[in-house]
Order: structure tokens, then sequence, then C-alpha cells
């Protein structure tokens, strides 16, 4: 993890470097006499703009790092960084004060360490306390939760969690509640998860479950009036929005023989596996036209129903033929008063073959796209490689979205239920109901000696307004 000192200098190293590349623009026309090109001209708006929003990245951080040093207290010695000083009521003099090694963890550990621990123990916590001490000392949080639970303390006092939140499994009460209740990991695990989604990206618009929007789909129209004339009657289009629940959840199965006897690293298999299977769905899903809405089940993929953007074909040797397909995009929005927080959505692949573009020169086409994304003529351009899949055969999809007109509702939070008990139908797309009952296979997980993980995450989508979402079926991914 960065330090506040590490990121400034950082972003005063590429700052520096833009301002290089900024005064070779503007001196090369300044040499030949002449005014800038197009090329040069869009280069140097680019690299100003980025000059600009590093001043303020940089004015914000050094404003931070000023606060943070006057709040802080001066460490004893610089071998003590990684140290922490705790009161012990027992001792007296001048061990009064005891140094205590402080574990600095990844996102997503502790979560996965508390429920390794209450899974060997088989939901005791007296044995899962006493696993947490002898495995992961240093894990202070997992060790006073497993603790306080093995000693009958109330959770909800140990946690001061403002609400309880129903347990996910019926046979075995007594370590299931726990597992929902400890929000304070469930922020560990979200906290990793959320900035790998295209959602942990999108700044759409946030919205509570469970409600009904009220919108005007149609404006007035006024007229003069003569003295003695009659005045024109007009009328609005009103509609509504509700939304619903839905939700999205995965199950990872893995062996008791992998949680008893694995080193710390099934730790990260716990943790990626359930994160990576909620990405795939979330991500996959998000822009897929072919998703339509299932009432009580999922929401329709933003691209549902919006039919794709007639363009020529596009080569990356001309760049010009990939501005005018997405001036395309653009087009709808000139006259509908859209685009009020524009960003473009692609691949990977379609991002890297951009970076690469080059004007006759060789400078960059588009200076500001690299494969992770970054800005293409200033608007945002987010990746992810589920997108693949939504794109027609010549290529992958290109989507230009209003994030401003998507509704999002997300509760915020991944609940983690565990079972070694239950029996699951192992399908990727399961028919199991409670009602109708199917006859289906099941696997037995305390037969096959595996356990059972489940996330599920409460999340919904929705455009605000038709027409905020448009997009190219088909972008070359290869020149």
């Amino acid at each position: 993890m960065k330090t506040i000192r590490e990121q400034l200098e950082s972003l005063k190293a590429t700052r520096e470097e833009h301002q290089k590349r900024l005064n070779g623009v503007a001196q090369k026309s300044i040499d030949e006499g002449r005014s800038m090109n197009t090329a040069e001209g869009e280069e140097f708006d680019t690299l100003e703009g980025q000059i600009k929003a590093l001043d303020a990245d940089i004015a914000r951080l050094t404003r931070l790092e000023a606060v943070q040093s006057a709040a802080a207290a001066p460490a004893a010695t610089a071998a003590a960084a990684n140290q922490e000083r705790t009161f012990d009521p027992t001792r007296t003099g001048a061990s009064d004060v005891t140094l205590k090694t402080v574990e600095k963890l990844e996102p997503g550990i502790a979560f996965a360490r508390y429920a390794m621990c209450l899974t060997k123990a088989k939901g005791n916590h007296q044995v899962a306390f006493q696993l947490a001490q002898r495995h992961y000392p240093h894990t202070e949080n997992v060790v006073r939760m497993l603790k306080a639970q093995a000693e009958g303390f109330d959770v909800h006092d140990a946690l001061r969690v403002k609400a309880a939140v129903a347990a996910g499994n019926t046979t075995d009460a007594t370590w299931a509640g726990p597992l929902v209740y400890a929000e304070n990991y469930m922020g560990d695990f979200i906290s990793f998860l959320r900035p790998r989604t295209l959602i942990g990206q999108a700044q759409f618009r946030p919205v509570p479950f469970n409600v009904r929007i009220g919108g005007q789909t149609s404006g007035g129209t006024a007229g003069w009036v003569g003295q003695g004339k009659a005045k024109p009657v007009t009328k609005f289009d009103f509609n509504a929005t509700t939304i619903p629940f839905t939700k999205v959840a995965a199950i990872a199965v893995l062996t008791q023989e992998l949680v008893r006897f694995s080193d710390p690293s099934a730790e990260m298999l716990v943790r990626d596996s359930l994160a990576d299977c909620v990405i795939a769905r979330v991500d996959a899903d998000l822009f897929d036209p072919d998703v339509a809405a299932v009432s009580g089940v999922n929401p329709a993929g933003l691209l549902n129903g919006v039919s794709p953007t007639a363009v020529g074909a596009i080569d990356y040797g001309d760049p010009a033929t990939v501005r005018c397909a997405i001036a395309a995009l653009w087009a709808n929005w000139d006259t509908s008063n859209l685009g009020a927080r524009p960003a473009y959505y692609t691949t990977p692949a379609v991002a890297r073959q951009l970076a690469l573009s080059t004007e006759a020169l060789g400078n960059p086409a588009f200076p500001g796209v690299t494969m992770n994304g970054g800005t293409l003529g200033g608007v945002p351009l987010r990746v992810s490689q589920y997108l693949a899949n939504n794109g027609g055969s010549g290529g992958a999809p290109f989507i230009l979205v209003d994030e401003s007109e998507v509704y999002l509702a997300d509760d915020g939070s991944v609940t983690l239920d565990m079972s070694d008990v239950a029996s699951i139908q192992m399908d990727d797309a399961p028919t199991n109901a409670s009602s109708p009952v199917a006859a289906t296979s099941l696997v037995s997980m305390w037969q096959t000696n595996s356990i059972a993980f489940r996330a599920e995450r409460s999340l919904w989508w929705g455009l605000r307004r038709s027409g905020a979402t448009q997009w190219i079926d088909g972008f070359p991914t290869s020149c």
C-alpha cells in the first residue's frame, strides 16, 4: 500500500513528464513557424487537462499530508513502526507498557481467517478461538471476536452493529448467526470486491431498494398570444420506475482436507473464488443486450432493446475512422439533452488498440488511453474482459453511457454463509427450487467431506431515461 508521500512523488513525476511533452508539442510548431495541426492541438489540450487534474490531486494530498502530520504522534523509534503500545493491568512499573506486533493484511484476509477457523472448529466457538490464537495471534479482530463468542458475549455489543441480519443456514444457528453479524469482516471483503467490478468503477445514480420513482418523459409547449386570442393548451407525459429486490449469488465448494491441512494460501482461495464468481456475473450481465429483465430475479442488461449504432469500417491505421465511429455514438445525444456524465465502456483488447494507434507522424492518436482504461477525449474509459462476450462476430462492443441516467440499487455488503451438512446441486445452472420440487442429483457435503461457501449481494440497475446508452457492436480488437 502506497503512503501519501509516495503517491505525491509519483504524481509529481507524472506531471513533470506531461509538462515536458506539452512544451515539446508547443515548441515544435513554434520552431517551424506554423500553427498546431489537429493532432498536436488535441494532444496539447489533453495534456493540459491532465496537468490541471494532477495539480488538483497534488494540492489535495499535500493538504492531507499536512493534516495527518499535525495529528500524528511521533514514533519512539523507526523499528517500532509496526508495533502498538498496550497497557497490561497485571503488571507494574516500567513494564506497564508492552509492545505488540500489529499485522498488516490484504483486504479480505481477516474475513477469510475468521471463516476458516470457524470451519475447522465445525462451529465450536471455543475451539475456533483456540485455533485463532494458535495460527493467527496477531490478527486481533479475529481473536477478539471468537473469544467473545466462546464466552457467550452478545455479538451485537461486541461489534456495535445497528441491525441484525437473518441467518442464512437453518441447520445450525449457533454459528451461522455470527457469520452474518460480522459486518466488520463483510466490509473487509467488500473493499476487495468492489474496485474490481465495473459497478465499482462507474458513477451511476444511487437509489434505495423497494421505492417507486416518478419521472417526466415529455415537456409542454407555450406560444405567443395576441390580444383577445385563444391561449394554447399543453400536456405533460409522466412515468414511474419501481426499484425491486434482486441479488447475485455464488457457491464455492472446498474439500475439508484443503481447509484443514492447507497453508495460509487457502485464505486467498476462499476470498478470490467467491469474489471472482460475483464479478463475472455482474460484469457479464451489466451491458449484455441478450439479458432481459426477469421479475424478482434479475435486471435487464443496459443494452437490452437498444439497437447498435451503424458505422462504417474502422481502421486503427487511420484514427480518423475511429473518431468518426465514436462521433456517431453522440449524434442522438446532441438533440436529447443527454450526456451530463458520459463514460465509455469496452474491453482491454479494444483499449490496447486505441493506445497503440498513432498519427502519421508517429504521435499517439489517443494519448489518454491505456489498456486499463484512462480517458478518451476527456471522457472516462472503463474496461472489463467480461464485455468481450457481448460483441458481435467482428469484435467487441464499444459503449457510451450517460452514468447520471443509470439507477443503481446496492446494499453495499456481501453476506457469506457456510455449511458442511447441506446437499447441493453441483451445476452452474441449477434447476432446484423449493416449489415445485424437481428430481435432481444432489451432492452431500457431509458425505463427501466438503464445505460449501455461499456469497450473495443484493444489486439492481436500470435506465432512468431511454437513450442513455449507445453502442457499436463489433469494434475491432486488432489492426
